[in-house]
């Protein structure tokens, strides 16, 4: 049964028209509703106590006619049904780059303290910054990449891990994508320096211009990083690459096999983004696009990867999401119908166990904004939120 609920709610001071979508099974509700703030690229994580943790890019209110604003984070007030006070980021305002591409990541450390980076075109730089450990502020920014800086064409992921912090991107020239790498910057005290910046991944396998990257520690020695690579051009491969860490040293490097749903021939670079997210069992899943259909795999598994849904027409789907409640089920949301910048319409698939899918009936049309993508969590209660 699908319930649509309007109403006017308050965030901070400002009042906002929300469509609130409740999808009713057995076991959960799925909630949807806009980015707080007419905010945009939503991205959501859930640390081991539940609580839901939101980072958003929001315009400026003295330039609405321009995109530039800066990054804010906020945490879900479970008791109020509401995000909390908003805190600024990004030291300086930017410019949102016009697609998805180019989205910042967050990561949560063993302290509490939230990591975050981002890409500025203009600049052709990676910006960091992380809050203290009552994530009431943030740290002011910093450039995190000085030696391999060329062709960095989208945005780069943190993942973290006790007192460890990574940050991971793609770079090398654009005309020659076959020979372009992966690197990555690790840190052992939370974020308060990093080490040197280390190539990682195989030059035969290139890497794709402009596809995001994906990483998440599979444990406290070992740091996956899920990939699109060029091979020979045309490879679009989702390649699975594991770093094994020695006192916060890569010690080697091994990659996964790479199923038929991993394979993707294309001669230009598909703009396409992953997520990985772990479940109430530890495992990591990666959600990811082959082909213009969005696949799931677990990381933890040696199951084959397989694909999440039909789409509602034969358009691509784009921009995948993923979250896991305490009842074992999983919500995997996208977009659907997307062009350079266009969000597209939203939609999403419930799942119980490995590949059992609990069907819903979704299909209610909510168009994700311009520049925008969904991004989804669990609820102390067990219930999804999805934001786009």
């Amino acid at each position: 049964m699908l319930r649509t609920i309007s109403r006017t709610c308050c965030f901070a001071v400002m009042h906002w028209l929300l469509i609130i979508s409740v999808i009713s099974t057995a076991a959960a509700e799925v909630i949807i509703r806009p980015t707080p703030d007419g905010g945009v690229q939503p991205r959501m994580l859930v640390d081991s106590h539940g609580t839901v943790h939101l980072l958003y890019f929001k315009k400026r209110l003295s330039a609405p006619s321009a995109r530039e604003g800066n990054l804010y984070y906020r945490q879900y007030l479970v008791a109020e049904n509401r995000f909390g006070t908003p805190i600024k980021v990004s030291s300086q305002a930017f410019n949102v780059q016009t697609v998805s591409i180019s989205r910042a990541s967050m990561a949560l450390d063993g302290a509490g303290r939230v990591h975050v980076i981002w890409y500025l075109p203009r600049a052709e730089q990676y910006y960091y910054a992380r809050s203290n450990t009552q994530r009431n502020q943030f740290e002011p920014q910093q450039s995190m990449v000085s030696e391999y800086v060329e062709g960095i064409d989208a945005g780069a992921e943190i993942a973290a891990y006790g007192t460890q912090v990574a940050i991971v991107w793609g770079a090398g020239a654009l005309v020659r994508e076959y020979e372009r790498t992966a690197f990555v910057r690790l840190s052992h005290d939370s974020g308060s320096s990093f080490g040197p910046e280390l190539m990682v991944s195989d030059p035969e396998l290139g890497a794709c211009a402009c596809c995001s990257l994906a990483s998440e520690y599979m444990s406290d020695s070992e740091l996956i990083i899920a990939y699109r690579s060029a091979l020979n051009g045309i490879g679009r491969h989702m390649q699975l690459l594991t770093l094994n860490l020695v006192d916060n040293e890569v010690s080697g490097a091994a990659y996964g096999p790479v199923d038929e749903l991993q394979q993707w021939e294309l001669s230009a670079c598909p703009l396409s983004t992953n997520d990985i997210a772990i479940d109430a069992n530890l495992d990591r899943w990666l959600i990811f696009e082959t082909a213009s259909r969005i696949v799931q795999k677990n990381l933890n598994s040696e199951r084959p990867p397989s694909l999440v849904g039909e789409p509602f027409s034969q358009t691509r789907q784009k921009n995948p999401a993923v979250a896991f409640n305490n009842k074992g089920q999983r919500l995997i949301v996208w977009g659907e119908a997307i062009s350079h910048s266009r969000g597209g319409r939203l939609n999403m698939r419930l799942f119980e166990g490995e590949t059992a899918e609990n069907n819903i009936d979704f299909t209610e049309e909510i168009t994700i904004p311009n520049f925008s993508f969904p991004a989804a969590a669990s609820l102390p209660n067990g219930d999804f939120l999805v934001l786009y």
